[in-house]
């Protein structure tokens, strides 16, 4: 592994050696050369030396603090990278790291020293008023360790190695996509839309909040992928009335994968209800552009609403990148099918009742019955009741079908258990006997 920040170490002699990139060969592998010295001020005033020798010139940083090198980063990285990572990174060093390195010579941040710093960044940023996450911590060990990189190269040294320290996401389970599925097919809203986009097509966030209703061609069954979504600091903010940031849609750099994809034929009626002309596809409440953060918040509310917490935006495009998602699952939950059922209109009774068991303390509460009482009603004892309840014992068709009738023609459950899914329309069509 190469070696970090400042190549300079101790040696079993007690002096110091300094390694400097003197060249490169006709592969433009790097040549180095050594210097030793009795401190690290003294080799480094060597390789200082010797890079002038080599150059012929002053050192670009010499005697320029953090920050300085910092804005002359930023102001060269400004035309290459996204407009939401450069904000990321102004916010970072403005709000974390000026505080702290704001006037220390560039000379002396190193890679070791951003080890130290993010350690006690968390509790600086508390004394500040400010919580710090683990994902602000990466962003600010990737500013810092660019900066160093981009000091190197001016100076010729070798640069920093940055290790990430990422989330690993699995894709979702064959059990995880049915039920992803099945509560779509039940619950139609924007962010349930978002998450059958990036299962069935493997969209980002930052598309699916750019998507316009006519970036998708129905008869194709195609999505046009050629703009993204980010929130952005507002250059107006610090007038009056004007918010601290705004969403900015952007047009994907076709190195960066504009693109055609299809989608599964069977979401088209779904896809329908949210179209509207002029308007983004996946929109807020009132009716416009939201950002990357806020869906998958959304996405986050409704999943823990439905006790599914473990499906993120990144696990979905995992499973689509894995060539996982399966289009016949999305199928047969649409149209009331088992995934092993050769007929349409087969009812799901293992799935109906494990869902049931699921919420049936819920759905008892909330029209506020006891134990006894709705053990009474539906005509088994408190004991079976309670197995039921907490999951001990399976219920049986029979006592699914009583307690569906008790619960679906009460006022305050009867949303509620359609939203759930429990009273499907193939179960619908197989009690519905003798209509003309």
């Amino acid at each position: 592994m190469a070696r970090t920040g400042e190549n300079i170490y101790k040696r079993s002699d007690g002096r110091y050696e300094a390694r400097y990139i003197s060249g490169r060969d006709d592969n433009g592998k790097a040549i180095y050369k050594s210097v030793y010295g009795r401190s690290k001020a003294e080799v480094r005033e060597k390789v200082e030396n010797a890079r002038r020798e080599i150059q012929g010139e002053s050192s670009p940083i010499e005697g320029k603090t953090f920050k300085q090198v910092a804005q002359e980063y930023l102001e060269n990285a400004k035309g290459t990278i996204a407009a939401t990572t450069y904000d990321r990174y102004l916010d970072a060093l403005e709000r974390d790291i000026y505080p702290e390195y704001a006037d220390t010579p560039m000379s002396d941040v190193t890679a070791a020293e951003i080890n130290r710093f993010l350690k006690v960044a968390t509790e600086g940023a508390t004394k500040r008023g400010r919580s710090l996450t683990k994902s602000g911590l990466m962003v600010i060990k990737a500013v810092m360790s660019n900066v160093i990189n981009f000091a190197s190269t001016a100076e010729g040294f070798e640069k920093a190695e940055i290790e990430w320290d990422r989330t690993s996401y699995e894709e979702l389970t064959a059990q995880e996509m049915e039920m992803l599925c099945f509560k779509a097919k039940h619950n139609h809203c924007p962010e349930l839309l978002a998450a059958l986009l990036s299962l069935f097509c493997g969209m980002r966030t930052g598309e699916l909040c750019a998507l316009k209703s006519e970036d998708v061609d129905s008869t194709r069954n195609e999505i046009y992928i050629h703009e993204t979504a980010h929130r952005v600091r507002n250059p107006k903010r610090d007038e009056d009335g004007e918010n601290k940031t705004v969403i900015i849609v952007e047009e994907i750099p076709r190195k960066k994968q504009i693109r055609r994809v299809s989608y599964p034929a069977i979401l088209n009626d779904y896809i329908d209800e949210f179209r509207l002309p002029g308007k983004p596809l996946i929109r807020n409440s009132s009716n416009e552009q939201t950002d990357p953060r806020t869906l998958e918040n959304w996405l986050k509310r409704i999943m823990s609403v439905f006790r599914m917490k473990e499906i993120v935006f990144e696990r979905l495009r995992k499973t689509y990148i894995k060539g996982k998602a399966d289009e016949q699952v999305l199928n047969n939950i649409f149209l009331g099918l088992r995934s092993d059922s050769p007929y349409a209109g087969h009812v799901d009774v293992k799935w109906l009742t494990e869902e049931l068991s699921k919420d049936l303390t819920s759905l008892r509460l909330l029209i506020g019955l006891s134990l006894e009482e709705a053990a009474d009603i539906i005509g088994v004892s408190v004991g079976m009741y309670r197995q039921l309840e907490n999951g001990s014992r399976e219920i049986t068709w029979d006592q699914y079908m009583s307690i569906l009738f008790l619960y679906h023609y009460n006022m305050r459950t009867t949303d509620i258990v359609a939203n759930l899914g429990l009273y499907p329309d193939s179960l619908k069509e197989k009690i519905r006997i003798g209509e003309v």
